[in-house]
C-alpha cells in the first residue's frame, strides 16, 4: 500500500476534490467522436470535446479510461463506473460536449493577482542524485509557489457568476494545509503554496499501473495536472469538464491549490508546426506533449496505448531530440494520462521526503515505488 489514509480523512479529500479536482477514473469505453468535431492542430478550431462514457468502470485501465489505484477506491468509496452529468454542455447520448455551451469560470488574472511574486517555478536537472527504487541515476525537480503563468479565473465564485451554482451545490470540506473549512465549493479561493516534486530523469516503461494521487503531472507553466474525475456529495464520480464550470484555461482550485484538467492546453503556447512541444512531466518521469504528432495531425485515442501515451521523437525542453514515450494531451478523454507506463515514487514526486498537507494532502507515502514488487 503506497498510503495508509483513514476513511474519514480521505473522505474529506473525496468531498473537497470535485471543487477543483478530478478525482478518479478508469474503464468501460468512451465514444471516440472523433469524426463528429473539428479537431485541427488550432486549439481554437475544436468545436467538440469527447467526455467519459456513463457506467465507465474506475479501476480497469483501458482505452478511454482512466484507471486509479485501489487503495483510492477501497478507503474513498469510490463507486465501480463513472457517472455522466447531464449539464447544458453535455449529450449524454454521445459523451460529447459542445464547446460553445461550457459555462465557464469568469475571469483573466495573473498570478500576481494571488501573490505579489507572481508565478514562480523553476525545473532543474542532477544527473547524479538518485530516488530511491529507480536503477538509474538522475533526477528532474520541480520547485514553486504552484502558481502558473496562464491566466486563472476569479475564485472564490462569487454569486454574480454563472458558474455559481454549479460550486455552490457541492460541498467544501476542509484544507489539511491550513484547517480551512469552506461552506461549499464555491468559497474556494486561489493561494500560492509550495509545490516541490522530484521525478527521474530517466523514466522506465515497465507495465500498466494504475493512479495512486490527485496530481498526476507538473506542467511547465508551474502548475500541476489533475486526475480526471470528480465527486459529487452522493458518491457519484463524474469527469470535471462534464459535471463542473472550469476557467478559461481549464484549471480551478482544490484546497486553494489551483491546477488544470482536460483542454488546458488550448492555452500553452502550441509551437510551430509539426510535432506539439513538451508541456510538462508525468509523476513517472515520462514527458506530456500536446496533441500533434509528426506530421502536424492531432492524434486520436485510437491511436493512443491504453495510458493515454504513444513513442516517438519529440523534443525536450533543452532542445534535444529524443525518441521516448510519452503521454499525449488530446480532446477524448482521459485527455491527459490514463495510468502510469513507469512505477512512481509518490512521496519523492509530492513533495520532499515525508508528510505534507500540500501536494500530499497529508497522506504518508512510502519513500519507495508504486505499485511494490517486481
Amino acid at each position: 500500500m503506497a498510503f495508509l489514509l483513514t476513511k474519514n480523512k480521505l473522505s474529506l479529500i473525496l468531498l473537497s476534490t470535485i471543487v477543483a479536482a478530478g478525482l478518479f477514473s478508469c474503464g468501460g469505453s468512451s465514444s471516440d467522436g472523433g469524426s463528429s468535431s473539428s479537431s485541427g492542430s488550432d486549439p481554437n478550431t475544436v468545436t467538440t470535446l469527447v467526455t467519459t462514457a456513463n457506467g465507465a468502470s474506475n479501476a480497469i485501465c483501458g482505452k478511454n479510461l482512466q484507471c486509479i489505484a485501489p487503495e483510492f477506491k477501497v478507503l474513498g468509496d469510490v463507486p465501480n463506473t463513472m457517472s455522466l452529468a447531464a449539464t447544458p454542455w453535455t449529450d449524454t447520448k454521445t459523451s460529447i460536449i459542445d464547446v460553445s455551451k461550457i459555462v465557464y469560470v469568469d475571469g483573466s488574472n495573473s498570478a500576481t493577482a494571488f501573490d505579489p511574486s507572481g508565478s514562480v517555478f523553476s525545473m532543474t536537472v542532477d544527473a547524479t542524485a538518485t530516488i530511491p527504487g529507480y536503477p538509474t541515476p538522475g533526477m528532474r525537480k520541480f520547485s514553486g509557489n504552484g502558481l502558473p503563468t496562464t491566466p486563472m479565473g476569479n475564485f472564490p465564485v462569487l454569486p454574480t457568476q454563472a458558474a455559481y451554482p454549479y460550486y455552490a451545490a457541492l460541498p467544501g470540506g476542509a484544507n489539511p494545509a491550513t484547517g480551512q473549512v469552506y461552506s461549499s465549493a464555491a468559497a474556494i479561493g486561489i493561494s500560492p503554496y509550495p509545490l516541490v516534486s522530484s521525478i527521474p530523469l530517466i523514466p522506465v516503461a515497465t507495465g500498466t499501473y494504475q493512479i495512486n494521487s490527485l496530481i498526476v503531472g507538473i506542467m511547465l507553466t508551474g502548475a500541476p495536472l489533475h486526475v480526471e474525475k470528480a465527486n459529487d456529495s452522493s458518491g457519484n464520480f463524474y469527469e470535471p469538464i462534464n459535471a463542473l464550470p472550469n476557467d478559461q484555461c481549464f484549471g480551478h482550485p482544490y484546497n486553494a491549490q489551483y491546477h488544470y484538467h482536460a483542454w488546458s492546453w488550448k492555452c500553452f503556447d502550441q509551437g510551430g508546426s509539426g510535432q506539439s512541444p513538451v508541456y510538462g512531466f508525468a509523476l513517472d518521469g515520462f514527458p506530456i506533449t500536446g496533441p500533434r504528432g509528426a506530421d502536424g495531425r492531432n492524434l486520436t485515442n485510437a491511436e493512443l496505448d491504453e495510458c493515454h501515451g504513444t513513442t516517438s521523437v519529440i523534443t525536450m525542453p533543452d532542445g534535444t531530440l529524443k525518441e521516448t514515450y510519452h503521454y499525449v494531451l488530446n480532446r477524448e478523454y482521459p485527455h491527459s494520462i490514463g495510468c502510469f507506463r513507469g512505477k512512481v515514487n509518490y512521496d519523492q514526486a509530492l513533495g520532499p521526503p515525508g508528510p505534507n498537507n500540500y501536494m500530499k494532502e497529508g497522506a504518508p507515502y512510502l519513500n519507495s515505488l508504486y505499485p511494490p514488487g517486481s
